[in-house]
């Protein structure tokens, strides 16, 4: 894949967990997804995390969507370009 600037953004609600962090970066990595920007902050509910990872394709981005929404630390999670965001159906709060 070339560097053509396009990322996808993953907005991760999060238990308040010691690990919680290093196991959702965990899922990044076993995809082989290229993290390029990652901020995270406590919130009310937990830890807010924001992932932006450089395009794959369609097939990638919910792939990694499903194994977040599979990690039993996420809460919440929203992907989409870095311009609009998509909620995925069946994780909440």
């Amino acid at each position: 894949m070339t560097d053509d600037g396009k990322r996808r953004l993953f907005l991760v609600g999060a238990a308040d967990e010691p690990d919680a962090l290093v196991r959702i970066l965990g899922v990044v990595t076993l995809l082989q997804a290229r993290l390029r920007r990652m901020e995270a902050e406590p919130a009310e509910d937990g830890l807010a995390i924001r992932l932006e990872i450089d395009d794959a394709g369609d097939h990638k981005a919910e792939a990694l969507a499903r194994r977040l929404e599979a990690c039993p630390v996420v809460t919440r999670l929203a992907f989409g370009w870095r311009d609009g965001l998509a909620p995925v159906a069946g994780v909440s709060t």
